[in-house]
């Protein structure tokens, strides 16, 4: 029995456009948001979170700790013009309700250094903007009130039976509307870094997130018209797991890329993850990446910016601390999940092949669109000779070899850098020969899809 990995992110994550054929890049003066001190950078010492907070009242208790243990008393802004200083907990009483705020907490260490977090305190829903984007043409993502009908599109899987909708009462830090507004721009970002060759129905690419009780976290349903993401309570029970809804949607896409050969079924299976969960974690965060840094064009207002920004956050956290576990496990590169197994074999590989992605990505300082659809431009070059050799339900040396050449080679492409050397001192067994049959075949192909010029929007679904 294979093990599934698409909830993995949901319950790892700790609590404390083509917008009417154009997408919402590029917003001057926008919030920026980069990963490079999750990637880079010592890990906080300083942590706080809101524990209390009394929306009659105004009333608001903050709690946390830096390790550091710094002697200082820490400064506290809280958003509304008043700063004060002391350790944790401390309370502060907000006059005015209508509106969220943001504290700033700022720890103070020898040497005139120090270090700040923030924390969104919400008195009321966050919202979006006035001037809200037009919603893309032909891409929806919905959060129906009502079951819809999923029709199985492609054997041999089916529909689980504890999949049902999410009520209202879900609903408590934004309005089911809003939600949707979020996600319905994050699959137009993950359309567009997909060149917009993805499977459709009937033109269109829609998704429904439906509740499954049973479910620890989330999982894509990506073969079903329309397509699904299953979601478990957690979703929307304390912070929502915005990164997490961007993962499982990444599999849809990806997995339904290219139209006339998608990836999905043909790599299932032992083997599926180094492909499957590599680009679910490299569009998760690209996708944070465009929404938050474009949040004005994209009409998102700066609260839900901050909450996005700080999922983003949370589980680029994960992903550092998975390649520094790789690191200091003798960097065993293995792209088969052995069913024998309770662990996930594969896990620190494919964090690891997205860590190298990001890395890349933060050190050139170009943003995530142009390597991405470049990624994605080598990767849809799929084709039965690739299938054949990333060979995902019998496993050999020779098979490991191929898959994770062609990682590291799609890598390459992305950057347009010869990544080997890196990825053989993280010991991945590369085959130089099939290394430069792929980027042959890239070269060859390359007028495909180009980054800036999406395929046919109008593929059909098989």
């Amino acid at each position: 029995m294979v093990k599934h990995f698409s909830f993995w992110l949901s319950w790892l994550v700790p609590l404390p456009l083509l917008l009417a054929a154009r997408l919402c890049y590029a917003s001057p003066g926008a919030a920026v948001l980069d990963f490079s001190e999750c990637l880079f950078k010592e890990s906080k010492t300083l942590g706080a979170t809101v524990v209390g907070i009394d929306r009659k009242s105004g009333h608001v208790e903050c709690n946390g700790g830096d390790s550091a243990r710094p002697r200082q008393p820490f400064t506290w802004d809280w958003g509304d013009g008043t700063r004060s200083r002391g350790l944790f907990p401390q309370k502060h009483l907000y006059k005015l309700r209508d509106r969220n705020y943001t504290i700033k907490v700022t720890a103070h260490y020898p040497g005139d250094k120090s270090d700040t977090v923030e924390v969104l305190v919400l008195f009321v829903r966050m919202s979006l903007l006035p001037n809200q984007a037009p919603l893309p043409e032909g891409v929806r993502t919905v959060i129906p009130s009502e079951m819809p009908h999923l029709r199985p599109s492609r054997a041999p899987y089916g529909v689980s039976p504890s999949l049902t909708v999410f009520d209202d009462s879900f609903f408590h830090v934004c309005t089911r509307e809003t939600v949707e507004y979020v996600l319905t721009q994050a699959a137009a970002i993950q359309v567009d870094l997909a060149n917009n060759d993805v499977c459709k129905s009937d033109g269109r690419f829609e998704q429904v997130l439906l509740r499954d009780p049973k479910a620890r976290g989330m999982y894509s349903v990506w073969y079903t018209d329309p397509i699904c993401v299953g979601v478990g309570d957690h979703g929307f029970i304390g912070d929502i797991q915005w990164t997490s809804f961007f993962h499982e949607m990444g599999h849809n896409v990806t997995l339904n890329s290219p139209a006339e050969f998608y990836w999905g079924f043909k790599q299932d299976g032992p083997a599926n993850c180094i492909y499957s969960e590599t680009m679910a974690q490299i569009f998760q965060h690209a996708t944070a990446y465009e929404l938050v840094n474009n949040w004005y064009k994209c009409g998102i207002s700066r609260d839900l910016a901050f909450d996005i920004a700080r999922s983003a956050r949370t589980s680029m956290n994960v992903v550092r601390r998975s390649y520094e576990r790789y690191r200091k496990n003798s960097a065993r590169c293995c792209s088969w999940n052995d069913a024998k197994t309770k662990q996930d074999d594969t896990f620190d590989t494919f964090m690891t092949v997205a860590y190298k992605f990001f890395e890349h990505a933060e050190q050139n300082g170009d943003g995530y669109r142009k390597p991405v659809k470049r990624l994605m431009t080598f990767l849809q070059r799929f084709n039965p000779k690739w299938k054949k050799g990333f060979s995902a339900r019998k496993n050999s040396p020779q098979a490991e070899q191929f898959r994770a050449t062609l990682m590291v080679a799609a890598l390459s492409h992305a950057f347009d850098k010869d990544l080997r050397r890196e990825f053989r001192e993280l010991r991945f067994p590369i085959d130089d020969t099939t290394f430069r049959e792929l980027m042959a075949f890239a070269s060859e192909q390359g007028n495909r899809a180009e980054p800036d010029a999406p395929a046919d929007a109008d593929k059909p679904r098989h």
